[in-house]
C-alpha cells in the first residue's frame, strides 16, 4: 500500500528511504553519540556527540557536544565545538565553542562565544586553535 513496486523488487527498506530525515523531535532527551550517514533533524535536546552528513539544529533544539558534519544550518543552542564543511547560523541560534569550517554563515543576531578558523578540511584531525603565534607566546614564569 505504501511502497511501490521497485521497492519490491529491489527488497529496500523504509529505512533506507533516501532524502528522508532522521528526527529527533521537540520533547524528546537523548543522551549518548549520534552517528548519521544522510540527514539529521534536531529540534530537541542532545547530550553527546554528532556526526551526520546533513544537520538541521531546530530553534527548539539544545545540543552539549562537539558536532562533526558536511553541511550544518544552527537555529538553537549548541554547546560544544563545531566541524563542518559548510555551516550557517541563523539569527536565533546561539553557539558557545569553536567553529572550523570550510564557508561560513552567520546572520545578525546570531550569539557566538568561541572562535572561528577556516580549514579547507575541517572534517580531518582537530587541529588546536591558539590564542597566540608561537613567537608571541606570554612568558611562563
Amino acid at each position: 500500500m505504501f511502497s511501490n513496486s521497485s521497492d519490491k523488487k529491489s527488497g529496500s527498506t523504509i529505512g533506507s528511504v533516501e532524502g528522508m530525515p532522521s528526527i529527533i523531535a521537540k520533547g524528546l532527551v537523548v543522551s549518548g553519540n549520534l552517528n548519521c550517514d544522510g540527514e539529521l533533524q534536531v529540534d530537541g535536546i542532545v547530550t553527546g556527540d554528532i556526526k551526520a552528513e546533513k544537520l538541521s539544529i531546530g530553534e527548539t533544539a539544545h545540543v552539549t557536544g562537539e558536532i562533526e558534519a558536511g553541511e550544518l544550518l544552527i537555529r538553537g543552542k549548541v554547546d560544544g565545538g563545531i566541524r563542518a564543511e559548510k555551516v550557517s547560523i541563523a539569527e536565533t541560534a546561539s553557539v558557545r565553542g569553536d567553529v572550523v569550517n570550510s564557508s561560513l554563515s552567520i546572520d545578525p543576531g546570531a550569539k557566538i562565544d568561541g572562535h572561528c578558523k577556516h580549514s579547507d578540511n575541517p572534517r580531518e584531525t582537530a587541529e588546536p586553535i591558539a590564542l597566540f603565534n608561537k613567537g608571541e607566546a606570554p612568558a611562563s614564569e
